[in-house]
């Protein structure tokens, strides 16, 4: 597969790439689906003009994958966009491609840091077998938006019930399914161990416990949402230059402050969190001994009184922190796990609503900056409880 990808170029545009820069960035653009060409095109002219004045020893790549266009690899820099290359048609959900790029951006642009911004679609750790139980009305309530969940409701109505992804969405109309899609585990497989400095998700419902978790060892620091991104994504105008410095809070804040203090309606809304992936496995640690005091408790819970995140019929992202305060554990176990869930989770902010004044929105009266699945009996009977199951976070947490 690598092979037939690099035999994939049509164009390339050769640059001196020997100096090495002490930070390069990637962003992997998977917008070859209905929905995110548009807000691909705006972001790529965002991130061109916040580059007018050059960042010294710092270097911008964007491998974008559009609608009706050729994928290429672009080079940001001095208010300029360079296509260094042109590729033949290939399916950006594939973790191949993935792994192709990441390869070889790592040996033509070596840096002292990586950084790499995941933009696309996005629906956390659920496999791609289980969104006709998760949200067979997906359709109706993500077609009245412009968020990086959304689909649309003209071409996807006909097959409502087909699947999910972990990461990027590409459209194949005329098939069956008509779309593919990158899982967590793939994704997990992909991304070399320790490259990154930090992995930023431009993506909805990737702030889950269990992706972060999947990915501890692919970067130091993890920022994503726990529910839906509007299409527009990441600020790039005020962000761009940050994430070549590597000044992670402040993309947070930022991220936070466009939406809720300069937009308006049902797309003032914003939830965000930086995560230290060092401090993961203590997080599991404690995790594991709550909730090995509490399972005869936990499958009959009554999860209409955890705060949710997501609009689907059958919820399954739950505020983390929400979870362990109600499932009445002892005080030291509730503690210990508060004061880790601190340490692990150095920023996070939300607004007060997801999709204000619109007929689902969402109240968010808890937001710890991690979302978690509660694997409650009435979901057995799907298989997705069983799916969870293989997950990491699951398998080391016995949860």
């Amino acid at each position: 597969m690598i092979i037939a990808l690099a035999l994939c170029v049509s164009c390339v545009h050769i640059e001196e790439v020997g100096d090495s820069y002490k930070r390069t960035v990637l962003v992997y653009i998977a917008a070859d689906n209905n929905g995110l060409t548009g807000a691909a095109n705006s972001n790529l002219l965002s991130m061109k003009k916040s580059l007018k004045i050059g960042i010294k020893d710092a270097n911008l790549l964007v491998f974008v994958d559009k609608e009706g266009a050729k994928p290429m690899l672009l080079r940001m820099h001095d208010g300029r966009q360079d296509t260094l290359i042109v590729y033949k048609e290939m399916d950006s959900s594939k973790p191949a491609v993935l792994s192709y790029v990441i390869d070889y951006v790592r040996e033509n642009w070596q840096a002292d840091y990586y950084g790499l911004v995941l933009w696309s679609h996005g629906t956390g750790w659920i496999p791609t077998s289980q969104l006709h139980f998760v949200a067979p009305n997906f359709n109706y309530i993500q077609s009245r938006d412009g968020s990086h969940g959304g689909t649309s409701v003209l071409k996807y109505q006909r097959y409502a019930s087909e699947g999910t992804k972990a990461f990027a969405w590409e459209d194949k109309y005329n098939q069956t399914p008509p779309y593919s899609c990158m899982e967590l585990d793939d994704l997990a497989k992909v991304i070399p161990d320790g490259m990154f400095d930090y992995i930023v998700f431009d993506a909805c419902y990737m702030g889950n416990v269990e992706v972060a978790y999947a990915l501890r060892h692919k970067a130091r620091y993890i920022v994503s949402s726990c529910y839906e991104i509007v299409d527009q994504g990441l600020p790039y105008k005020n962000v761009t230059c940050d994430l070549l410095k590597g000044n992670l809070i402040k993309i947070c804040r930022d991220f936070y402050s466009y939406y809720y203090d300069y937009q308006s309606g049902w797309e003032r809304m914003a939830g965000i969190s930086l995560v230290k992936t060092d401090q993961l496995d203590s997080l599991a640690h404690c995790f594991r001994k709550i909730v090995a005091e509490r399972k005869d408790i936990i499958p009959k819970i009554n999860v209409a009184e955890i705060q949710h995140f997501d609009r689907f019929r059958n919820h399954v992202f739950y505020d983390l922190e929400d979870f362990v305060d109600k499932i009445g554990t002892n005080d030291e176990f509730k503690k210990e796990f508060h004061r880790q869930l601190e340490e692990c989770i150095p920023f996070k902010k939300s607004t007060p609503y997801i999709f204000p004044d619109n007929i689902d929105s969402i109240k968010v009266e808890k937001y710890c900056g991690l979302s978690v699945y509660i694997p409650v009996s009435k979901y057995e009977a799907s298989g997705l409880n069983d799916d969870y199951r293989k997950t990491e976070w699951s398998i080391d947490t016995d949860y």
